[in-house]
């Protein structure tokens, strides 16, 4: 992962018309995500709005994802961080 300080605050989105709700993400992940009532993935409160510290357990999250549905930004510029364009 490039383009971000260690102690950048991100955010997640998901993009719900690619999640699958597989779940690997809320298992691999649990502090940072969670299946919704629909069976997609949603991010916990922090990530989806002001932005939240980055883990390992997240960008591993966004990794295994098998639809590629999730995406980090800086919750400070709104750029893409990860996975990489």
């Amino acid at each position: 992962m490039t383009g971000r300080a260690d102690t950048e605050p991100v955010i997640v989105r998901v993009d719900r018309d690619r999640c699958i709700g597989s779940g690997m993400c809320a298992l691999t992940a649990p502090d940072s995500l969670a299946l919704g009532a629909d069976g997609l993935a949603a991010p916990l409160a922090e990530y989806a709005d002001g932005g939240a510290e980055l883990t390992a357990e997240l960008t591993e999250a966004v990794d295994y994802c098998p639809v590629e549905a999730l995406t980090l930004h800086s919750a400070r510029g709104g750029y893409r961080i990860d996975p990489a364009d």
